[in-house]
């Protein structure tokens, strides 16, 4: 299904109260194809945006409603999901049928897995909507272009698997990697959500480093399902250990592989075929970093290689490139727009 595109479009928010709701709220309110139509929040139902997130003061006069399905527009094109996972599973099947042309971009983890049963074991949960499961596309734009231009519905990825990814897919390419991948990754304090907890609060985190579900992220099997379809008969092994880091905003992706015959000059051809002519790809020299992306729908990548160890490294932004600055490019392919159309921004120094 080609869509093509109005000069503007009807757009809305379920959950837009959040961390990566507020994110999309920056981008959209200021997207020149976009009319916001609506946001919801249970929290703050009949609060003005702005008296919550006081940083868009001046910028918009929306106020938050409860996510009544039935009151959606049904004029609207299309709809994201900004919730916690398990919510958007429960409420898709009504939205589809109350805006059956609308298209959808969910954000969390409830429509990126094919098999209902892989979401059961690493999310602790029976799927509410298990017949829509192919439906979904996976909108990892760089890889997906063509699928995604195509869907109705689409699962942004993950913040983990997003960096996890940019990181891997040069080795698959040039066959740099065997039975076994390991991959460490540092997060930010934003990416446990907006609601306090006692483990992720700034005393103690601000002075802390710990890994966390080391093995059995629910990332890692999007992760594996993404480079089993893009490399079907690859038997790779990918271990991870997930990682706190005392910052606020950012991924820091380190993947290391040992003992491959793939060369140097095979992985920079890999990498430069990848993405040499990628508006949002970075690739440096040394180490990416994760303050260079800050704010940024950008990822820096790079690699080492030697004593037959290769090493490679992403950086991203878990709030934007990770979650939300990715979902509107995800948009703006769905909608026929330029890629990068309201994502044009750069970070901060310092």
């Amino acid at each position: 299904m080609i869509f093509k595109s109005k000069k503007r479009i009807s757009v809305g928010i379920i959950g837009g109260a959040g961390y990566g709701g507020s994110e999309l709220l920056r981008i959209l309110l200021f997207h020149p194809k976009v009319q916001l139509l609506f946001v919801t929040s249970r929290q703050h139902a009949g609060k003005k945006v702005a008296s919550v997130n006081r940083f868009l003061t001046g910028v918009t006069d929306l106020v938050f409603t409860e996510p009544d399905i039935d009151g959606i527009p049904q004029d609207t094109d299309l709809v994201f999901f900004a919730t916690p996972h398990g919510v958007s599973m429960t409420m898709m099947k009504a939205l589809v049928n109350r805006v059956p042309k609308a298209r959808v971009v969910d954000l969390s983890g409830d429509f990126r897995l094919k098999n209902a049963n892989v979401y059961r074991q690493y999310y602790g949960k029976e799927h509410g909507a298990a017949e829509l499961l192919e439906r979904f596309f996976y909108g990892l734009p760089e890889f997906c272009r063509d699928s995604v231009k195509n869907a109705q519905y689409v699962a942004n990825p993950g913040c983990f698997a997003t960096g996890i990814i940019f990181a891997l897919y040069p080795l698959f390419l040039a066959d740099a990697v065997g039975r076994a991948v390991h991959v460490v990754s540092v997060t930010g304090s934003s990416g446990s959500g907006e609601s306090p907890k006692a483990v992720t609060h700034h005393p103690y985190r601000a002075k802390n480093f710990k890994s966390y579900k080391i093995l059995e992220h629910q990332h890692l099997p999007e992760i594996q399902q993404f480079f089993r379809s893009q490399f079907p008969g690859r038997d790779t092994e990918i271990g991870i250990v997930p990682q706190s880091g005392p910052f606020v905003r950012g991924i820091y992706t380190t993947s290391s592989v040992y003992g491959v015959s793939a060369s140097s000059d095979d992985v920079r051809a890999a990498f430069e075929s990848s993405y040499e002519n990628e508006r949002f790809v970075r690739i440096v020299d040394e180490s990416p970093e994760v303050t260079t992306v800050c704010g940024t729908n950008h990822v820096e990548v790079a690699f080492v290689c030697k004593n037959d160890w290769i090493v490679s490294m992403s950086a991203i932004d878990n709030l934007v490139r990770g979650a939300s600055g990715q979902a509107v490019q995800n948009m703006n392919l769905m909608f026929g727009f330029d890629e990068d159309e309201g994502l044009l921004f750069p970070g901060m120094r310092p």
